[in-house]
């Protein structure tokens, strides 16, 4: 098959201003995102594999091979937490963020609710932060202190209390084995306030995974500490406890 091409008939586009041809590949490229999403970059990690950061819905989500890592399915996950505890109400001024991915909790927390507390936001993975700080714009928290650390490791030398704390640690859809320690479940505990509250993000897809949130509220209760178990989602599921 062969086209004729008339060199004075001007190629689609090409007429159009530079504003013109920017506002319309915005709103395609906003289409597109609703009907089933773009990826925007590939990243590959020595942490969590490959990471792919997605356009849909009009607006960036982190994820890995097989789970959403931020502002996708996680973030409607703590939105309805946070309501179902009232965590507006309680106006935190210091949180601790384990798992902080992308800053899901950050964003719900601060722009969502209007709170104004104090963040420290512990990840193992590099590139998560990298990309948070690409396209998540991570830097607009100022009361925000970031560590790339392993969370069982910082809360082992960690001694501030925290009138909220949120683990949120997985690797793809799945509980990193030495958190699953009655010495994690101990700190967790240790590190929450008075008067404070924590919530653990489980997902209990699986027989294994099952068994390891039991194991998980009787290691609380050992310590005399009774949980709330809120279940999110077909596969999510929230441990709360208070001091």
């Amino acid at each position: 098959m062969h086209y004729n091409v008339h060199q004075n008939e001007p190629t689609p586009f090409l007429c159009c201003a530079p504003a013109a041809y920017l506002r319309y590949m915005s709103k395609a490229r906003k289409l597109l995102s609703y009907l089933s999403g773009v990826i925007v970059e590939k990243r590959p990690s020595a942490v969590s594999g490959e990471l792919e950061v997605w356009y849909q819905n009009s607006k960036h989500v982190l994820h890995s091979p097989d789970a959403n890592y931020s502002f996708d399915t996680l973030h409607r996950v703590f939105q309805k937490a946070f309501k179902k505890f009232d965590i507006k109400k309680r106006n935190p001024k210091s949180v601790l963020i384990l798992g902080f991915g992308a800053g899901s909790v950050a964003t719900i927390l601060c722009d969502e609710l209007n709170l104004t507390p104090h963040i420290t936001g512990v990840e193992l993975d590099p590139e998560v932060i990298a990309l948070a700080k690409k396209y998540f714009n991570l830097d607009r928290f100022s009361s925000l202190t970031i560590h790339v650390a392993d969370a069982a490791e910082f809360i082992s030398h960690e001694n501030t209390q925290y009138d909220l704390l949120v683990s949120d640690v997985f690797v793809d859809k799945n509980l990193p084995d030495h958190l699953i320690q009655q010495a994690y479940i101990e700190n967790l505990i240790r590190l929450t306030a008075k008067k404070g509250i924590g919530m653990m993000n489980v997902i209990s897809e699986t027989k294994a995974q099952r068994g390891n949130l039991e194991k998980l509220i009787m290691w609380f209760n050992e310590q005399g500490i009774e949980t709330e178990i809120f279940r999110v989602s077909a596969i999510n599921q929230i441990v709360a406890w208070h001091r």
